[in-house]
């Protein structure tokens, strides 16, 4: 049976309550019944606003919701647990065992997450482009795939720098780091996103120039969400690159 066009946006909240629960029951971390739903929540207000809004306001949406989760992933679960899950200290706990509430997020996130809406954590969810997403930038011409590869160098130095500090500096993860030093890296890590793609966005005329050209999460998620169940796929004749795609596509992407 296929489900009512109304009651979609129903489902990103339900399935965010249902998770959190399910975390929570596992794990016994109270802030997992405050965080998965109000994610869920704000997806689901982000839906909503797209079946209300006139065509050429649909994005409005979709940019809202992604700015309510902000707070959430940029401010309670750091500030609440001091701890850090961008990529880098994600390295730097699993080298030593510990496997911490962000280590769940990724998992969640960017690792399983991916096999259901595919890379749907970018464009609704992404505490970075929660951001570039309200930049004045107007779309001009589009990015050369040969700076794609730009991601490669940016996922090496993420994952060689934890492997240097503890491998060959002897970096103590256990005293110096866990519970510690985690919010400084969390607060230093998304300061240089925001450094890079802020001007990124206005020199390549395009909001999401950081994700295509430095992010190193999206080659994380590009293995899974080759897999993913959500997506979109061509219902009627093969490709003749007229241009439609790219002019009304909501993630602004090529």
């Amino acid at each position: 049976m296929i489900m009512k066009k109304e009651y979609v946006k129903y489902i990103p909240l339900t399935i965010g309550a249902g998770v959190g629960l399910t975390l929570f029951i596992t794990f016994g971390w109270w802030g997992f019944l405050i965080l998965f739903p109000w994610i869920g929540l704000s997806i689901s207000v982000g839906i909503y606003l797209r079946q209300i809004l006139p065509q050429k306001k649909k994005t409005l949406g979709r940019r809202i919701s992604i700015l309510l989760i902000l707070p959430a992933l940029l401010i309670f679960v750091p500030l609440v647990n001091r701890e850090n899950f961008q990529l880098e200290g994600i390295v730097l706990i699993v080298l030593v065992g510990y496997f911490s509430k962000g280590f769940t997020h990724y998992v969640v996130a960017k690792l399983f997450g991916p096999l259901i809406w595919g890379r749907g954590f970018c464009g609704w969810a992404c505490r970075t482009s929660a951001i570039l997403d309200w930049l004045p930038v107007r779309k001009k011409r589009s990015i050369s795939p040969s700076l794609w590869n730009l991601r490669y160098i940016a996922l090496f130095i993420s994952i060689t720098l934890p492997l240097y500090l503890v491998l060959v500096l002897r970096y103590d993860v256990q005293g110096d780091y866990i519970g510690k030093a985690e919010l400084g890296w969390m607060i230093s890590g998304n300061i240089v996103y925001y450094l890079l793609a802020i001007p990124l966005a206005y020199v390549f005329k395009d909001r999401r120039g950081f994700c295509k050209i430095v992010c190193p999460v999206s080659l994380i998620m590009k293995i899974p969400s080759k897999y993913a169940k959500i997506r979109k796929n061509p219902s009627e004749n093969k490709c003749t690159e007229c241009g439609i795609c790219n002019h009304v596509c909501l993630m602004d992407i090529d």
